[in-house]
C-alpha cells in the first residue's frame, strides 16, 4: 500500500501502522474451517448489529494480545447501544428548547461539579486516543456513560428537568444536551452507525455529519 501511493500520488499515505493480535475463537484457538470454529463476521452483524461487534472487537483487545471472539461479549455490547440511543431519547424528550447552540447558563454548583468529571473524562480518553491505547479509551468511554451519565446524571436530572426552578431545569437540561454530544462525538469511532443516526437528530443549527465534525475539547 505504502509502494503504491508512492507510485500514484508521489506522497506516503500514512506513516502509522496500528497492529492488533489475531482474532481467534472463544476457547482461544486459531479460526480454521478445518476445525471447524470460524465466526462469521456477518452473521454476528445480523444477529447483533455492526456496532456491537465493532466496539466488541476493540474493548479488552490488548496490542501484543490475541483476542478470543466470544458471542455473549458482543450481545453485551448490542445492549450497549440499546443503552446510549434510550438515554438519547430521554435527554431528546426532556430539554425543551435547548440547542447545542443555546449559549452557557448560570450552572447549578452540582452540575458545575459533573462538568468538571466530564472535562477529566474527556481529556483522559483523549490521551488514550493519541496513545493508541483504544482498548482503555473504549473501556472508559462505557462506563462513563453506562455508569456515570445514564445511571447517575440521568437519574439525578429526571426530577429537575421538569422542575419549576426555572433556573434549576434550564440548567439541567443544557447539561444533559451537552455531555450527551460529546459522549456521541467520542463514542463514534467505536459505534459508527448509531452515534451518525443520533448526531443527525440532534438539536442544534448546520447539519453536518458526525464524521467529519472536529474531536470534542473540555467544556
Amino acid at each position: 500500500m505504502v509502494i503504491f501511493g508512492l507510485y500514484l500520488t508521489k506522497e506516503v499515505p500514512f506513516r502509522t501502522v496500528y497492529l492488533h493480535g489475531m482474532v481467534n475463537d472463544k476457547h482461544g484457538k486459531k479460526m480454521s474451517k478445518s476445525k471447524g470454529n470460524v465466526v462469521s463476521p456477518i452473521e454476528l452483524t445480523d444477529k447483533y448489529g455492526a456496532d456491537a461487534l465493532r466496539i466488541g472487537l476493540v474493548i479488552g483487545n490488548t496490542p501484543g494480545n490475541d483476542l478470543a471472539l466470544v458471542e455473549d461479549k458482543i450481545k453485551g455490547y448490542k445492549h450497549f447501544c440499546n443503552k446510549v440511543w434510550n438515554a438519547t431519547r430521554f435527554v431528546l424528550t426532556n430539554i425543551g428548547d435547548t440547542t447545542l447552540d443555546t449559549p452557557k447558563p448560570a450552572l447549578t454548583p452540582r452540575d458545575e461539579e459533573i462538568l468538571k468529571e466530564s472535562n477529566t473524562a474527556i481529556a483522559s480518553i483523549t490521551s488514550h486516543y493519541e496513545n493508541f491505547r483504544f482498548h482503555l479509551a473504549g473501556e472508559e468511554l462505557y462506563h462513563y456513560f453506562w455508569n456515570t451519565f445514564a445511571d447517575v446524571i440521568i437519574e439525578e436530572m429526571k426530577i429537575r428537568v421538569t422542575s419549576d426552578d426555572e433556573a434549576s431545569r434550564i440548567s439541567a437540561q443544557w447539561l444533559l444536551l451537552n455531555i450527551l454530544a460529546t459522549n456521541i462525538r467520542m463514542l463514534h469511532p467505536f459505534i459508527p452507525f448509531i452515534t451518525e443516526e443520533i448526531w443527525g437528530i440532534l438539536p442544534r443549527e448546520g447539519k453536518t455529519l458526525l464524521i467529519v465534525e472536529p474531536w470534542p475539547k473540555p467544556f
